[in-house]
């Protein structure tokens, strides 16, 4: 019998071990949500479709054909800490089960106290997660045609299952470009991350 029961242990404390490791994004809230919760908690139905994103960032109107994931934007509610919230969902989803959460706020001409943001954020979030491939951009300046002395600070949590949390503070050039300096939190679902990210390399590959 003592033959079947260290080789037991040993595979219990793997397992043990391995669940004490892991580290998932739906365990960081934003105005107390996560990914994988329902909208609905939290916003009616008709809050979430009049809210629903309708243009690109261009005004153009958003083509819903063969489209996976929208979003929509609240920015009209107040929030503890955040101006505005993005919530992205699967179209076809009639749970509207959250894929991403984003966090935005607008400091007018102050990049001070956006970066001051970002990095208290940034101390909150690797305080709490240690496993992320961790990748950093520091003064990273906007090659962008137009955008002057425009710089960000960025920094991408990409976690083992395939999930993502970035954060941003973007110091726009505000004498050229009459831009508010923002800070912004991203939040995506392994799923939609692998969406977006398959969707933006076939928009490099097309220009």
């Amino acid at each position: 019998m003592n033959y079947f029961i260290k080789p037991l242990l040993f595979l219990v404390l793997v397992f043990i071990l391995g669940c004490e490791q892991k580290e998932y994004v739906k365990d960081f809230k934003v105005e107390g949500i996560a990914v994988g919760d329902s909208l609905l908690t939290y916003f009616s139905e008709e809050d979430i479709l009049e809210t629903q994103r309708k243009t690109d960032i261009m005004g153009n109107p958003i083509d819903l054909e063969g489209r996976v994931y929208i979003d929509s934007v609240f920015d009209k509610y107040q929030f503890e800490t955040y101006q505005s919230l993005q919530m992205y969902y699967r179209l076809d989803d009639e749970k509207y089960i959250i894929h991403g959460v984003g966090g935005g706020i607008f400091y007018d001409y102050d990049a001070d106290k956006c970066n001051n943001k970002y990095f208290e954020v940034k101390k909150i979030l690797e305080e709490q997660y240690t496993t992320p491939e961790i990748t950093e951009y520091k003064d990273e300046k906007d090659q962008r045609e137009g955008m002057g002395d425009t710089t960000t600070n960025e920094t991408s949590y990409d976690f083992e299952d395939g999930s993502l949390i970035r954060i941003e503070c973007n110091d726009f050039d505000n004498e050229l470009l009459e831009i508010a300096d923002y800070f912004m939190l991203t939040i995506f679902s392994k799923e939609a991350n692998s969406y977006f990210n398959l969707l933006n390399g076939l928009l490099e590959n097309s220009e």
